[in-house]
């Protein structure tokens, strides 16, 4: 979801094109669930979970800067010859007037951009307001789109290599009688606090990247709070959790 998130408001990829990425790789690696899940049965939880933590907090930021540099079309020559304005007049239900201008720019590699703005102009004899807005949306031609979808999947890979086999793997941390209860709450408290924060701390830390020298922010600034998490608790499993495997199950 942050994926689907940065894809389109960040790089401002068109909404289809951004749901289309997404199924893609998920198509492609949901299976990696049951993989990694079996995998985890002969050499045990701890090293693939581990393994899937450090590559996450190696790889987040290289991946998101090639994903941001996959939609930005400021350094992409453009193909003047082929620019195109199209330009629309309706009358709304309302009877308001309704001007759609849209330009469409392409690139040598096969990118377009869309800038659309609609200029709405009320009724005679009403209170309401004129009104204009502004949308600017990526269309990525085949290769960058693939490049997007396989950003992505590398991205699920290493969700995979953590929850194949965590399931099994909290399981086999307790004993039966207080099993559902240690487990439980853990688990709870990861997903609800850690996973249910951080649209909000993400936001925050992009929001405190803006300067007087950069009012924009670094759009990369989110994701230090995955990558901290994932870090500590590769730390964290590394030192007090054992490599167990599915024939040493504790009861």
């Amino acid at each position: 979801f942050y994926a689907m998130t940065f894809i389109e408001k960040t790089c401002s990829v068109d909404f289809v094109q951004t749901r289309n990425i997404i199924a893609v790789a998920l198509l492609i690696g949901t299976p990696l669930f049951i993989y990694f899940g079996w995998l985890s049965d002969r050499i045990g939880r701890k090293m693939i979970m581990m393994v899937g933590m450090l590559m996450a907090v190696l790889l987040y930021r290289p991946i998101y800067k090639k994903m941001f540099t996959l939609a930005d079309t400021s350094q992409q020559q453009e193909i003047t010859e082929l620019k195109r304005i199209d330009k629309s007049h309706e009358l709304s239900a309302d009877g308001d007037s309704v001007v759609t201008t849209t330009i469409t720019q392409f690139y040598g590699d096969e990118n377009q951009v869309k800038q659309t703005m609609t200029m709405l102009t009320p009724k005679a004899g009403t209170d309401k307001l004129p009104k204009i807005e502004n949308r600017k949306e990526v269309v990525l031609g085949t290769t960058a789109f693939w490049s997007m979808t396989g950003l992505v999947l590398i991205q699920l890979v290493l969700v995979t290599m953590v929850y194949g086999p965590i399931a099994a793997f909290l399981v086999e941390l307790f004993p039966t009688r207080i099993r559902y209860t240690s487990m439980s709450l853990p688990y709870h408290i990861g997903n609800g606090i850690f996973g249910g924060l951080t649209p909000f701390l993400a936001t925050m830390l992009y929001e405190s990247s803006k300067t007087e020298s950069n009012p924009g922010g670094d759009p990369f600034a989110g994701l230090w709070y995955p990558i901290i998490v994932a870090a500590l608790s590769f730390i964290i499993g590394m030192i007090f959790l054992s490599n167990r495997k599915i024939a040493e199950v504790v009861d």
